[in-house]
């Protein structure tokens, strides 16, 4: 394990990100959105903002509106004036919102792919039982503390941004398209930014900042996002919806397995692809085409399917892609892309099959376990969280177990969770996670655990408290009253075990444990209550309304 270099100027406020950054001449930049993502700009008072103090260039393209002023709180106040004054022509063309969503989501037009499939060498024996399940995720945001943020600079002809983008080339690809400038006029740097994982809006900032860059006459912009243009203008995870059926025999084992998953695109990152992804882009008076994601992606690499197809060893098998090209909400790539929805729908059914076979959840899973890394996983997750053979919950606290290998390539991860359910305010509380970890050869140990800490935590905030709303014209997330995140008080015990193998290779770690812990979170609500929930988040007013309909506790 190695000491972090990096920590110690971000937690005493030194200089580590482009939101720190701090230029000669520096001006700062704000960006007004539309109303709603189809809105057109109609018109806005120009002449009384430019009287505004320290106010430098307004900037209108098309339905792209932004200010530079001569200070941040000037910017700020320049871009507030110019909202309240702008009129915006609307249509109301979003989905409708849960739970309507997810029926509207089956039925949008879709391509269709078998991910796998294995047919059973003879028929069942005896009686079957058949179980079948459906499992939702809303859109979710990547709720990033630091609001995206970049510094751009035209002079002379050319550009130079700095830029917290995971991908410079590609970002320099889509804003030669927008400006309209060839590649070796743009220079894209890449500067850590606070809060940037996955697709969230740092590509897009970097096209704010540049197009407002054009109007100072050289002087370097800083354009940093505001809250609410980070809640209703990133690209979300998908909205995803999974049905699950399986035929479980007298003998307590699954004989057939299905598993459809509907879901939208998971990356539309800048691509080298006919046209951009990058927001302003799309809004200019000559804009650029939003580059529409018509085909299945290839898998590997996996994007909506991603550990869709189980790692257990079913008779038969069949997986199922479902995928809706159309994004009438924007999708891109939040951590784990469909591995979170997928995991969750799997992992749950798993212990749903469980409860059927009367089998403890741990043993059902190793009985249909043969690969013997994954069972070493699964034995060692339970044993150091001590596991009991079918836990009893007492209506309030419960225990639940979950497993998988992130993309069925990279690390092997186990979760026992621990909830408390307050019957009364519907709130539930993950007080313990215990998790088992085999990433190959360890290289760094409190990197790896670094990972699946974060991965839990996040997956907690994501299964107890988040999803974005809308109404048929906008999205109404804005703030985080609006989104709220799991707190600190909230954060539960993590126990982190490795099994480190030498003689492997090095699988990966990011992104491992939020399929798992997200199922496990579910499966010890069931344990608990006796109620299964299959639609995310597990919010207060959604379990405190589902238990107020269960009179008593069922134990499986």
């Amino acid at each position: 394990s190695m000491p972090r270099r990096d920590i110690p100027s971000k937690v005493t406020g030194g200089v580590s990100y482009v939101q720190d950054m701090r230029l000669p001449g520096m001006v700062f930049g704000r960006v007004v959105r539309p109303s709603s993502y189809r809105a057109q700009l109609v018109s806005f008072d120009e002449g009384a903002i430019k009287a505004m103090p320290g106010v430098v260039a307004i900037v209108r393209d098309g339905n792209f509106l932004a200010v530079a002023a001569g200070r941040e709180e000037q910017a700020i106040k320049a871009a507030q004036a110019l909202r309240a004054s702008a009129k915006w022509r609307e249509t109301a063309d979003l989905p409708p919102p849960a739970p309507a969503l997810f029926e509207h989501l089956q039925g949008m037009p879709t391509q269709d792919k078998v991910v796998s499939e294995k047919v059973p060498t003879a028929p069942a024996g005896g009686r079957v039982t058949t179980l079948e399940a459906t499992y939702t995720r809303p859109y979710q945001s990547h709720g990033s503390i630091g609001p995206s943020c970049a510094v751009a600079q035209f002079k002379d002809g050319k550009y130079t941004v700095w830029t917290h983008s995971q991908g410079v080339f590609p970002l320099r690809v889509d804003l030669a398209k927008v400006l309209r400038v060839p590649q070796s006029a743009i220079t894209c740097t890449h500067v850590e930014g606070s809060g940037c994982y996955g697709h969230n809006g740092a590509d897009d900032v970097a096209c704010d900042a540049a197009l407002v860059a054009r109007a100072t006459h050289g002087r370097p912009v800083k354009l940093q996002w505001m809250r609410d243009d980070e809640f209703s203008w990133e690209p979300y995870g998908s909205a995803m919806v999974v049905k699950m059926r399986a035929r479980i025999d007298v003998d307590g084992r699954i004989v057939d397995w299905r598993h459809d998953v509907w879901s939208h695109p998971h990356s539309t990152r800048p691509t080298a692809g006919g046209g951009g992804n990058l927001l302003a882009g799309w809004h200019l008076a000559q804009p650029v085409e939003q580059i529409m994601v018509t085909k299945r992606p290839p898998s590997p690499p996996n994007q909506a399917e991603r550990n869709a197809t189980p790692l257990y060893d079913f008779p038969g098998q069949r997986v199922v892609l479902h995928y809706i090209t159309d994004m009438p909400i924007r999708t891109s790539a939040l951590r784990t892309l469909g591995a979170y929805s997928n995991v969750f729908a799997l992992e749950s059914f798993m212990d749903e099959a469980a409860a059927v076979a009367n089998v403890d959840p741990v043993e059902f899973r190793l009985r249909h376990m043969k690969e013997p890394r994954a069972r070493a996983v699964i034995e060692t997750c339970a044993q150091k969280a001590g596991w009991q053979a079918r836990p009893k919950g007492d209506g309030t606290r419960g225990r639940g177990f979950a497993f998988a290998q992130y993309k069925n390539t990279a690390c092997y991860v186990a979760v026992a969770a621990d909830v408390e359910v307050d019957r009364r305010t519907g709130k539930v509380r993950v007080t313990r996670a215990v998790s088992a970890v085999d990433a190959g050869l360890i290289i760094n140990p409190d990197g790896i655990v670094n990972q699946i800490e974060g991965g839990i935590i996040q997956s907690a905030s994501w299964t107890l408290k988040e999803h974005v709303a809308f109404d048929r014209q906008r999205i109404t997330t804005r703030s985080w009253a609006d989104y709220p995140i799991l707190t600190f008080p909230e954060v539960p015990a993590v126990e982190v075990h490795l099994i480190n193998r030498p003689d492997e290779r090095p699988l990966g770690t990011g992104e491992g444990a939020q399929g798992p812990t997200v199922a496990a979170i579910a499966n010890a609500i069931f344990n608990a209550t006796g109620k299964r929930f299959r639609d995310l988040p597990f919010n207060p007013q959604r379990v405190k309304a589902a238990l107020a309909q269960t009179p008593s506790r069922v134990t499986a």
